[in-house]
């Protein structure tokens, strides 16, 4: 769902995951291979699915006594990069007063809100799943659409 929304470009890669741990500092226990960096996230891929739509949100495990944390991945077929999936999102409602409602409601924080009144964009976390998120927000008869905002490199046409 967060693949679909994010446009047709995009496609959900369950077995790749971001984090913000360098792959010098990243543990054996998390048996996955680092294939390219994003401004501050490290993109990693494991040999099994770490995401499905009950769980495509962040992820945390610990490993003696530090915590680390994983965000979905989805990727950018045009580009060949991978995007990583933030919790922020661009939310947009029918009605100007329902900006608010919505944030309260769902417990979101309000990021910005944009020039057109009726949208703004949210930090959705913590989220279980974004998929299940999306699926929520697309039955509120207040919300016209959620988008996911992606954090990818520039794309750069060669």
């Amino acid at each position: 769902m967060v693949a679909q929304m994010a446009g047709p470009d995009y496609q959900a890669k369950p077995n790749r995951f971001g984090s913000l741990t360098a792959p010098e500092d990243m543990p054996k226990s998390v048996e996955a291979s680092f294939i390219e960096r994003n401004g501050g996230w490290f993109i990693y891929q494991a040999s099994k699915d770490w995401f499905d739509v009950d769980h495509c949100g962040p992820k945390a495990q610990t490993v003696g006594s530090t915590t680390y944390e994983f965000v979905p991945v989805l990727l950018n077929r045009r580009s060949g990069s991978n995007a990583v999936v933030n919790g922020v999102f661009l939310i947009k409602t029918y009605r100007e007063e329902h900006i608010g409602q919505i944030a309260e409601l769902y417990g979101f924080k309000m990021v910005t809100p944009l020039p057109n009144r009726f949208t703004a964009v949210f930090d959705v976390k913590p989220q279980v799943s974004y998929d299940k998120l999306i699926e929520t927000l697309d039955r509120d008869r207040d919300v016209e659409f959620a988008v996911p905002l992606l954090s990818e490199p520039h794309y750069r046409p060669r």
